[in-house]
């Protein structure tokens, strides 16, 4: 049998860009360089769903991590997410490794270490304070709803995985930097 029985999971938009909301993409597919360098080292990949275009769809506004942080998006977030724990749970039950979760920082969903913050909220347009609004963006190093909601289930379950972060402003870079850390190696 060839399997490498290694896994990693990775947020949705690493593998399905379209699913980001519009104009944010920084690629035509995906981050294809860690996606290929990834499967070419023998990892399987699991893909995370995304939760803002399930609860949203796929013509929303972006979010800030306050607008989502509440108790129905959290309770859809473990909705979709527990299928993904049990499935996790079985591969390391059966000698899998599960290596890496692997999500994009800014995100109010998929943030590992950084979230899209701010006073981003109410209608939009003249007369409405939406400049204003605006000017409160920010980022803050915390992670986003869904990233913090799958720590909390792991956890429930025993399982102790690392979170890591893609940065997609500079591909082939950070795949280095996340092979390195997943694998120890940037070797075949």
């Amino acid at each position: 049998m060839k399997r490498e029985r290694k896994l990693v999971l990775l947020s949705h938009c690493i593998l399905n860009v379209n699913a980001k909301v519009e104009g944010i993409a920084t690629s035509k597919s995906g981050i294809t360089e860690l996606v290929t360098s990834l499967m070419n080292r023998g990892y399987g990949i699991i893909q995370l769903p995304c939760v803002e275009q399930d609860m949203c769809g796929i013509r929303r506004w972006g979010q800030v991590e306050e607008q989502l942080n509440h108790p129905r998006f959290r309770k859809r977030c473990e909705e979709l997410l527990e299928p993904v724990v049990m499935q996790v749970r079985d591969f390391v039950e059966h000698g899998y490794t599960v290596s890496a979760v692997i999500g994009l920082d800014g995100s109010p969903s998929c943030g590992v270490n950084e979230t899209c913050s701010g006073e981003w909220y109410g209608e939009i347009g003249d007369g409405h304070n939406t400049m204003e609004r605006a000017s409160t963006l920010t980022s803050k190093k915390e992670p986003g709803v869904m990233m913090a909601v799958l720590k909390e289930m792991f956890e429930k379950v025993g399982l102790d995985i690392p979170f890591y972060a893609a940065d997609e402003t500079n591909p082939k870079r950070d795949t280095e930097i996340l092979l390195e850390k997943i694998c120890g190696t940037l070797e075949n």
